[in-house]
Formats: structure tokens, C-alpha cells, sequence
């Protein structure tokens, strides 16, 4: 209980900070207030978390805001967090608009030291043969963007994977030959459009975000596997009446070729049909559509209805909706700063048939 409220008061106090700093983070975006937006900002503050896959963790998360025009603003963010499963991770992400708002460029370089699951592939794994695992992880990845109309991006990426598995057991199913496992290097070169009409980024209440990217693994490029991944998130966001928002994503991941498996499109998480174990189901194709309710309970405490179904199989014609997974729960939100940044706590239930808390900042979608 200690940690939980711990966990809580340290949060408050990051959105705290943030709201009345001047700036906020986003995936695409950073706001700047308009009487103070000729400044630049330097900010460092403390993190927590709660999932599953991490139990608590907490670290430093900090970042560089500059360049405003029309209310937006270039970074450079970063974040390392440790724990409590000896998990750690180091996160530095830029996100630069060019003085002309016409391009814009973003990506990001991990590094991560992840214990981990693995319960091989498809969307009949049983779970006696959980088996665990070590994967030390580094990723740079570089986007481009032309903006269009104010609301399109359209672009090109290039990123470079770099894995080490270890400590599996030598009995198990990461031991036959799956691929990623041995091969260590993947690079790639695709493409990316983008469509964001959200009137908020953080807790929208009318809106679209559509995103398709498509990304290309080749030994051309330098890797050693051959592959290529293609992924689309829809989500659309309708106003009821008032504060009762209904949210909508419709997410399709898909990848052919010889796929290592930590890149293996996959359903479970915090974000991706929460009371799942992250990664628990895998598979070359994978299909999602989740639904969320969001309505007021007083002032800034609001509260959430979510549900969603999702299936893997080795291709995307092999989907299946009458086996789709099943995930639903509900959740309660406190709004933490004026642009509606909320602590997210989250209690999901799934065929697992035990509820599986998440506690974290912002929506999942």
C-alpha cells in the first residue's frame, strides 16, 4: 500500500510540475502556453508505474523544449527507469519541427536490460510452456515527415535493431532455432503516413489519428534477416454529450518473412488488450479493435468502461473472429494538470480468469 500511494503522490507531482511549467509531452506534438512561448525549457522529473510485465518501477524523465511557432514546440525528451524485476531501460526521443513547419523529424534511440516471457507463437499457446528469458536490446530509429494541410504527414524511416537473448532454457522452444534469437541485426528503410485531427492529445474528446507504417528488413540494408512489417492504427473519438467520450481503435499489425520473434506482431499490455500478459499471444498477423467509454465523476476524477477483442494467426486471412481473445475492465482517471494529462489506474479482466491492475500516465489510446 505504501508503494501504491507512493506511487500516486509521486505522479501528482510530475503532472503538477508539467501543468504549470509552461510545457507538456506527447507522441507528436509538445505545447507551449502563448504568453511564454519565446522561452526554452530545460525540466528533469521523477517517474513511477505499475504493470504486470515490470511490477513497480520508477526512474528520471527529463527533456529539452524549444523552437515555438502556431503553439508547437521541438524536443528532445529522454527517460531511464528502473524495476523491480531488474528491468532497465534508457529512452532518448527528439522530435523537431523545422522553422518553416513544413518537415518534421522524430525516432528515437533504446536501450533496454528486459527479463522477460516467452510462450512461443500463436493464437493457441498454452500456458504450461511459459518459459523465461533475457533480451538486452538496442534500437535508433529516424523518421522524416513533409506536413500537408496541417493535419497530413507523409514520410520516409530507417532503423537499426540490435538483440542478445539469454538465460532460456536449453530444453525450451527459444532453444530449436526460432528466429532473433541467434541473428542479432536487423535494419530496415519504409515509409509512414500520418493523419491527426485530435483536439487533444492526451485525453481527446472529438477526432481522428490514422497512422500507417511500413517498414522494409533487408541484408541489402545490412540486416541479417529478411522481413517486412506493416502497421495500421485507426482510432476515431466521438463526443456523446458533454464529457462522455466514446474512443474507438481498430490496430492491425502484419509482417512476412522471417520475423525475429521479439518483432512478431502481438497482442497484451497496458495499451493492447489490457488483461493480457504483454507478448502473451503472437503471430505474423494480428487484428484489435477496442473500445473505451469515458465519462465524468467529479471535477477531475473521471472514470472508464473498456473492452476488446483481438486474434493472431500466421496470416492475415486466417483471423478468425469467433477465436478472437477477450479483454475487458474498467478504470478510474485523475486529471493532473489544465491539458489533461491523467493517472491512469486500470483493473482488466481476460480468459485468464484473474483481474491484472495497471497503474501508469495517460490513455492507452
Amino acid at each position: 500500500m505504501k508503494s501504491y500511494r507512493l506511487g500516486i503522490f509521486v505522479s501528482i507531482v510530475i503532472g503538477l510540475i508539467c501543468g504549470h511549467s509552461g510545457w507538456s509531452s506527447n507522441t507528436d506534438t509538445l505545447c507551449l502556453d502563448k504568453k511564454r512561448n519565446d522561452s526554452n525549457y530545460f525540466v528533469v522529473v521523477p517517474v513511477t508505474f505499475y504493470g504486470e510485465e515490470t511490477n513497480w518501477g520508477g526512474g528520471l524523465s527529463g527533456g529539452y523544449f524549444f523552437g515555438c511557432k502556431d503553439n508547437k514546440v521541438s524536443s528532445i525528451q529522454g527517460t531511464a527507469v528502473y524495476t523491480l524485476k531488474n528491468q532497465a531501460s534508457l529512452w532518448i526521443s527528439p522530435r523537431i519541427y523545422t522553422t518553416d513547419r513544413e518537415h518534421y523529424y522524430s525516432g528515437h534511440i533504446k536501450a533496454n536490460h528486459f527479463p522477460n516471457k516467452f510462450w512461443g507463437v500463436g493464437r493457441n499457446t498454452p500456458e504450461t510452456i511459459e518459459e523465461k528469458y533475457v533480451s538486452d536490446d538496442f534500437s535508433v530509429l529516424i523518421q522524416q515527415q513533409r506536413i500537408l494541410f496541417g493535419v497530413i504527414m507523409v514520410g520516409i524511416q530507417g532503423q537499426i535493431n540490435y538483440y542478445k537473448t539469454g538465460e532460456y532454457p536449453s530444453d525450451g522452444l527459444l532453444a530449436t532455432g526460432i528466429a532473433g534469437v541467434n541473428e542479432k541485426l536487423t535494419t530496415g528503410l519504409g515509409v509512414l503516413l500520418t493523419w491527426e485531427n485530435r483536439e487533444n492529445l492526451y485525453y481527446p474528446s472529438f477526432g481522428e489519428f490514422y497512422k500507417a507504417s511500413l517498414m522494409v528488413y533487408s541484408k541489402v540494408f545490412g540486416s541479417e534477416l529478411n522481413f517486412t512489417k506493416l502497421t495500421i492504427d485507426l482510432r476515431n473519438y466521438y463526443n456523446i454529450y458533454n464529457d462522455h467520450v466514446f474512443a474507438l481503435q481498430f490496430l492491425a499489425d502484419m509482417a512476412w518473412g522471417k520475423v525475429p520473434f521479439q518483432l512478431i506482431p502481438m497482442i497484451g499490455g497496458a495499451d493492447v488488450m489490457r488483461g493480457y500478459y504483454q507478448a502473451r499471444y503472437r503471430d505474423n498477423a494480428m487484428a484489435c479493435l477496442q473500445g473505451e467509454y469515458r465519462f465524468p465523476i467529479y471535477k477531475w476524477l473521471k472514470g472508464t468502461l473498456f473492452g476488446g477483442m483481438g486474434d493472431v494467426a500466421p496470416y492475415f486471412d486466417k483471423l478468425d473472429i469467433s477465436k478472437s481473445k477477450l479483454a475487458y475492465g474498467a478504470g478510474i482517471r485523475i486529471r493532473v494538470n489544465p491539458i489533461k494529462v491523467n493517472l491512469r489506474f486500470d483493473a482488466a479482466y481476460s480468459d485468464r480468469k484473474e483481474m491484472v491492475y495497471y497503474f501508469t500516465v495517460t490513455e492507452a489510446f
